[in-house]
């Protein structure tokens, strides 16, 4: 019986369109942040390349600080290296930390912004406000012809929820970065990231959770280092390719981890998530689907944890955690895809969020 029941629930969340391995798909595990010499790392380009090339990633993004870094000899050398030691190819990316700072009445804030992918250097911004620079680093991004992901929100503090929901044209951010000093979980009056992800969601904007390394020391492994190996993505594509990652991660075929593995991710806009995990022994899970205010709407204990939505929901996203402490996260799929305008975003969450009974909650 329960696994019938499984097979109904998978032929449900199927029926739509849907983001499912299939025929020709792969997944590939990436690291979208990270540092070398070229701004404040402590290793060369060359160097933290193939740290992520021997410990089995298949693609990095290299985004120093306003730095822009030429990648097409490097992976030529790579690419020589792998076919005589007959490797599997790993992919580079170019990419820049777009790094601004803004110095209030009594604090500083550090705006800082990955542009995946950039045709040319962006640069340091100026700006009166934290919105402002946040705007002009993304705006510079898409310029370039990268995409725009805002980084570790909580670091110093700098950035709240009204300050990414304000800005235009941006669909990714940190939910996961692994340097230790960038307060992933929050604390006393400010929000966990995972907070942050969800009031933006109930605000009825789609957003793509990123988890990342940040990576800058690769010479000494320590708790209050910030060393590789933390935090990356899991993209499905039909190659390993500069347009098929950056496909999937502008789509949100895609998920973030910082070491559970999942063998299938199915979505589908409208009706849900099934998920398979990768067993490894003795490591247990536990599934959480997550709604609208960050409530729990269901925990699953079983390898193949599944949601479907219902017409109260707003959203669902799923966060595998480990006995081992480890998490993965899904993307967000809507009962009704919002349709990318703020004002218009915000209006069909209130409508949504009508349950009724002649009661509507507004956020």
């Amino acid at each position: 019986m329960r696994l019938i029941c499984a097979a109904l629930v998978m032929a449900a969340i199927l029926s739509g369109t849907a983001f499912g391995q299939g025929a020709g798909y792969k997944w590939y595990k990436g690291n979208t942040h990270t540092h070398t010499t070229m701004s404040d790392g402590d290793s060369t380009p060359g160097l933290v390349a193939r740290w992520y090339r021997n410990n089995g990633y298949d693609f990095l993004f290299l985004t120093d600080h306003n730095t822009r870094t030429e990648i097409v000899e490097l992976n030529e050398e790579i690419a020589r290296e792998n076919a005589q030691a007959k490797r599997k190819k790993f992919l580079l990316i170019p990419g820049e930390e777009v790094s601004s700072n803004l110095q209030g009445e009594e604090r500083r804030y550090a705006v800082h912004t990955n542009g995946l992918d950039t045709k040319t250097t962006v640069g340091k911004q100026t700006g009166q406000s934290v919105v402002e620079l946040l705007q002009k680093a993304v705006d510079g991004i898409i310029k370039a012809g990268g995409v725009p992901s805002v980084n570790h929100p909580n670091f110093l503090w700098s950035l709240t929820t009204d300050d990414i929901y304000a800005i235009k044209n941006l669909k990714h951010f940190e939910i996961y970065n692994g340097h230790p000093m960038v307060n992933n979980q929050g604390g006393g009056d400010s929000p966990s990231n995972e907070e942050i992800w969800d009031e933006l969601l109930t605000r009825g904007k789609k957003y793509f959770g990123v988890a990342v390394d940040d990576a800058h020391h690769y010479k000494e492994f320590r708790r209050d280092l910030s060393n590789p190996g933390r935090g990356w993505v899991v993209v499905r594509a039909h190659d390993l390719t500069v347009a098929e990652v950056r496909r999937a991660l502008e789509t949100g075929d895609f998920y973030a981890s910082t070491g559970v593995e999942l063998d299938d991710v199915w979505t589908t806009a409208g009706k849900g998530i099934e998920l398979k995990l990768s067993e490894k022994k003795n490591i247990k899970y536990r599934t959480e689907f997550i709604g609208r205010d960050g409530k729990v709407l269901k925990t699953d204990k079983t390898m193949t944890p599944h949601y479907e939505l219902s017409p109260s929901d707003l959203y669902v996203r799923a966060r595998v955690t480990a006995s081992t402490g480890d998490n993965a996260w899904t993307q967000p799929v809507y009962l009704v895809e919002p349709s990318g305008d703020p004002a218009e975003a915000t209006a069909a969450a209130k409508t949504s969020h009508s349950h009724g009974n002649g009661v509507t909650h507004s956020h």
